[in-house]
């Protein structure tokens, strides 16, 4: 624009001009713009000035717009709501970065995965307070039922219709044993084979648990000994010391069998758990809810395995 064009002025006047149309009235603009009415009657002198052109016709007659006002008019209005749309989005935005955010996962992945997810989450969203609560899948999707927790990331076999399902990773299950175990040296092993050993699974509630039964009815497999557990940890435990063998998210287990501890080995009848974060669908307008799935689904290639 041209230092001395007629629309080389404030923007404050047009939106001051924009007000004034707007009520039609200059002292119900300066309540509106919290300014005084001298004042609100100078921006729009200086703005006629500046157009070279009356704006607005004021008299007995009452008040009315002329030519040159209708034509600013239409346009202040457009930069109003462009304005607006501003303000809301970065609002918006100021919103996500603030709040509390109580997520429900489970112990395991509380222990493998959680910390670097959340670590990276807090170093984009410093304000946001993270609460983390412990359970199995099923209790999780309980907890966000009761709004005792905003989002769960959990292993998704069927959500109910009021959730909102984002998925994240797609976790390959893998039998595990003892380094000493017959199937230790293996390199691949079927649901079938391993019925002969004392099988310890998770107890109701988990996912994987839902996962392995389902297999084994699909095959029709019925393992002698069944030893039901709450813990992961306890699991892989048992398993090192030689007590039964187990199926675990293959990412579960890498840690102890860098230590030696136990072995993985690939199943023949390929298992895999979706990971996936769970939100109410009425939530899907929480601030800090959407700021979490969008900075989740940017990590995703981070954190795939298969």
């Amino acid at each position: 624009m041209e230092k001395n064009s007629p629309l080389n002025t404030s923007l404050n006047s047009l939106l001051v001009f924009h007000e004034v149309a707007k009520f039609r009235s200059f002292s119900r603009a300066a309540e509106e713009l919290f300014i005084s009415q001298p004042a609100v009657s100078k921006h729009i002198r200086e703005l006629e000035q500046k157009v070279g052109m009356g704006l607005i016709r004021r008299g007995r007659g009452g008040f009315d717009l002329t030519e040159a006002g209708g034509i600013l008019f239409k346009h202040t209005h457009k930069i109003s709501s462009h304005l607006l749309e501003i303000e809301n989005a970065l609002d918006n935005l100021k919103k996500e970065h603030h709040g509390v955010l109580k997520i429900g996962t489970t112990e395991s992945y509380a222990k493998c995965l959680m910390p670097k997810l959340l670590s990276g989450f807090q170093a984009s969203y410093p304000s946001i307070k993270i609460t983390l609560e412990m359970g199995s899948s099923e209790e999780i999707e309980k907890s966000l039922l009761e709004y005792k927790n905003d989002l769960g990331l959990i292993g998704a076999v069927k959500a109910s219709s009021k959730f909102e399902l984002v998925p994240f990773l797609r976790e390959e299950l893998v039998l595990i044993v003892s380094p000493e175990h017959p199937l230790g040296k293996r390199k691949v092993v079927s649901l079938k084979e391993i019925k002969g050993y004392p099988l310890i699974i998770r107890a109701k509630g988990s996912t994987t648990r839902r996962i392995l039964f389902h297999a084994f009815e699909e095959f029709d497999i019925c393992p002698s000994l069944l030893i039901e557990a709450g813990s992961s940890e306890f699991i892989k435990q048992w398993v090192s010391e030689g007590k039964g063998v187990s199926v675990i998210v293959r990412r579960l287990g890498e840690d102890e069998e860098k230590r030696g501890m136990i072995k993985m080995i690939p199943l023949l009848e390929k298992l895999y758990l979706e990971v996936a974060a769970l939100y109410l669908k009425e939530d899907r307008a929480n601030p800090v809810v959407k700021a979490f799935i969008r900075y989740m689904e940017n990590k995703k290639r981070d954190f795939s395995q298969v």
